[in-house]
């Protein structure tokens, strides 16, 4: 048992506290004939393994809400060679070094904004599940995807993880949006429209040497 004195001292209390959390039952002590407190040393440890505890909680979480994630997608390995992504990518860390964050990771695409199969995007959102980070940092809006980015900011927020976005798309009327979305698609298209032409030229020249084979 210690006199409240000694219990203020070893729990960095002054007295009038711990008073106050008798009164509120937040530790529990005995009285002496006298009416003096007494704290045993097992309430003496129980309050400072709690505070403990409460100090790496709120530690933990104030680290997890400075940190965040970088995304950066381009198009193409031409825009790749010219070093387009790397100047994305060095923005965006500049702006959280600016803010006070920590980067978790960069994730970092080629390819197309309405190709549903990047493999970091997806390793993006498996990791926000995780609750590891608290925002996402881009460059602009259509760097995330070309269409969908409200689905993708609502599916985040249900893991308390934020998109933020440094710039603006300029402003584009109704039509001219329109026009830039069917470009898009038509890329799109294309391209998997290039890669399966190409796949048939490759496949030509193997059945036409197993047809030699068999003859």
């Amino acid at each position: 048992m210690y006199a409240i004195g000694t219990a203020a001292v070893l729990l960095g209390v002054c007295i009038k506290t711990l008073r106050r959390w008798d009164a509120r039952k937040r530790i529990s002590c005995v009285r002496t004939p006298g009416g003096h407190r007494r704290f045993p040393i097992q309430e003496i440890t129980r309050i400072l393994t709690t505070n403990r505890k409460q100090c790496h909680a709120f530690t933990e979480t104030t680290e997890k809400n400075q940190k965040c994630a970088i995304y950066g997608r381009i198009s193409s390995y031409k825009q790749y060679k010219r070093g387009d992504l790397a100047r994305q990518i060095e923005q965006l860390k500049d702006h959280a070094r600016k803010s006070g964050m920590t980067v978790y990771h960069v994730y970092k695409d080629v390819g197309s904004g309405l190709n549903a199969r990047r493999k970091n995007l997806w390793k993006l959102l498996r990791d926000a599940r995780k609750g590891v980070f608290s925002q996402v940092l881009l460059t602009y809006k259509d760097r995330l995807t070309r269409f969908g980015f409200e689905y993708l900011k609502n599916y985040l927020a249900e893991f308390n993880v934020c998109l933020h976005h440094l710039h603006e798309l300029d402003e584009k009327t109704p039509e001219s949006e329109m026009v830039e979305d069917l470009v898009a698609i038509i890329h799109s298209f294309s391209g998997k429209l290039y890669r399966m032409r190409r796949l048939e030229k490759q496949e030509v020249p193997n059945s036409s040497l197993a047809r030699a084979i068999k003859t």
